[in-house]
């Protein structure tokens, strides 16, 4: 079924020639073909917002056998406009927001264009009081991967928890779901951003550019006589000396959890935890969190957010479509606040 609005034949897209860096193989292209008809099983969206990951360079720098050009972006928010055959519970009309699932990427669809085709399931329906733009985010690889941690951690109510990266994406969210489950919340992050990350519901804040060495710091923290290690540790940004230093603040059965690794993390995961102590080994666990995207995983972000555990994600900025390439640029700098977006549909901006 399709929507009463035509779907033109041609429309924009960011497409990479190759692989390499996004400056040097991402053009916009104008006349970009439109995606076939949706399949069974598949629904067609005119995309309104696109959330911009560090992922999405670093799916294009990689080369993938027998894929010459790809769209770039994995997150998406925007209107159902066709519904294949054989696709129970989606309409057109629908707002739904999520990511596209890994066997498409490498096959080249990405979602920084004006139509995307994906299956039903990859998707969830944006909730009516949740900002669209937001639901790019949200729904997106921030949100799918904050409930891989959450799974991955298995905190309890009371457990003590340090958050590198609390004011990044993946960290806003995370702060909200610890905190509404009972977890104490230690975020790291630097000092214009330890009001929000208080307000997000961290009890206690580090600002990492107030200490000289933040790892002594974090030992000092838990010294005998002050207060107990913590339960586990989340690395939203890649710090391998926060997990090497880590004896010193974690508890001996705590495990050290990192979201920067990707698909290959196994293999950091299995080197660290496996690589004798007596030759420079760790004493603490590794885990390498990994988030496949699903429509189930956006699903039960909405469910957190239509009871109240998340209630925000900040957004730094909004560009439009022509201006993709400033997001990338943001988005490589690594010191953004919450996240970055592309307004695909319209052309104002924050």
């Amino acid at each position: 079924m399709r929507n009463q609005n035509q779907v033109p034949h041609k429309m924009k897209a960011w497409i990479a020639s190759g692989a390499g860096h996004v400056n040097h193989v991402l053009k916009l292209e104008t006349d970009w073909p439109t995606p076939s008809p949706p399949k069974a099983g598949e629904i067609m969206i005119r995309i309104s917002y696109v959330s911009i990951n560090p992922g999405d360079a670093k799916m294009i720098v990689k080369p993938i056998p027998f894929r010459k050009t790809a769209i770039a972006g994995m997150d998406f928010a925007g209107e159902v406009v066709e519904v294949g055959p054989s696709t129970p519970d989606m309409r057109c009309g629908m707002i739904v927001a999520g990511t596209i699932p890994m066997p498409n990427i490498i096959r080249g669809v990405g979602s920084l264009a004006e139509y995307l085709v994906v299956p039903a399931q990859a998707v969830a329906e944006k909730p009516k009081d949740l900002d669209e733009r937001v639901a790019a985010g949200l729904l997106g690889i921030v949100g799918q991967t904050s409930i891989a941690v959450m799974r991955a951690a298995n905190l309890q109510k009371g457990d003590k928890v340090l958050l590198n990266g609390a004011s990044g994406g993946v960290g806003c969210v995370l702060t909200q779901m610890l905190c509404a489950k009972g977890v104490h919340v230690t975020g790291v992050c630097s000092s214009k951003n330890v009001s929000l990350v208080r307000n997000l519901g961290a009890q206690e804040v580090v600002d990492y550019t107030a200490h000289e060495n933040l790892y002594d710091y974090l030992s000092a923290l838990v010294a005998p006589a002050k207060t107990k290690p913590f339960d586990a540790i989340i690395d939203c940004v890649g710090d391998n000396t926060l997990y090497y230093q880590s004896p010193a603040y974690l508890k001996v059965d705590g495990i050290f959890h990192s979201i920067e690794k990707g698909p290959l993390g196994f293999i950091f995961q299995f080197k660290f935890n496996h690589w004798p102590v007596l030759l420079g080994g760790t004493p603490r666990t590794y885990s390498s969190v990994f988030s496949t995207p699903s429509g189930s995983a956006a699903q039960e972000v909405v469910n957190l957010f239509e009871r109240g555990h998340v209630k925000e994600l900040p957004i730094h900025s909004v560009f439009v479509m022509d201006d993709a390439m400033k997001a990338f640029e943001m988005s490589a700098t690594g010191r953004t606040v919450g996240k970055i977006l592309v307004n695909v549909k319209q052309q104002d901006t924050l």
